[in-house]
C-alpha cells in the first residue's frame, strides 16, 4: 500500500537538529516588542533561550506577537524548524494571556526535549 505524503513523518538527520538548535546572532533572533515601536529589549537566540524569555517577558508581549505569526514566522524562517511552527500555529487564536504563555512554553520545551533527544540516539 503506498504511503500518501502527509502519512510521513518528518525524521530529521543530526544536521537538521543541530541548525535548529543552534544560537543565531542577535540581529537573526526574535525581538520582543509590546506593541509597534515599543521594544522591550529582550532578544531570544536559540529555542532554549526563547522560552525562557517567553516565561518572563511582559504578557503584551506575547498578546502583541501571537496573532501577527511572529513567532510562528521567526521559527521557520530563521530557527529552520517547520514542524514547531506548525505546532504553534495550531494554538487557537482566541487565547491571550497566560494561557497562552504558558501554552507557547510548553510546546516549545517539548520541542526542545525532543530534538536533544534525537541527538543523543547517534
Amino acid at each position: 500500500m503506498m504511503k500518501k505524503p502527509q502519512d510521513k513523518k518528518v525524521v530529521l538527520d543530526m544536521t537538521a537538529v543541530s541548525k535548529i538548535l543552534r544560537t543565531v546572532p542577535s540581529h537573526e533572533g526574535f525581538h520582543f516588542f509590546r506593541a509597534p515601536g515599543d521594544a522591550t529589549g529582550k532578544v531570544a537566540t536559540n529555542l532554549t533561550d526563547f522560552a525562557e524569555k517567553l516565561r518572563t517577558i511582559d504578557i503584551r508581549s506575547i498578546n502583541f506577537h501571537f496573532p501577527r505569526q511572529d513567532f510562528e514566522k521567526w521559527l521557520r524562517d530563521v530557527i529552520g524548524d517547520s514542524e514547531l511552527s506548525r505546532r504553534i500555529s495550531r494554538i487557537g487564536k482566541e487565547n491571550h494571556g497566560e494561557k497562552l504563555r504558558s501554552e507557547v512554553i510548553q510546546i516549545v520545551k517539548a520541542r526542545v526535549d525532543e530534538l536533544k533527544g534525537m541527538q543523543t540516539k547517534t
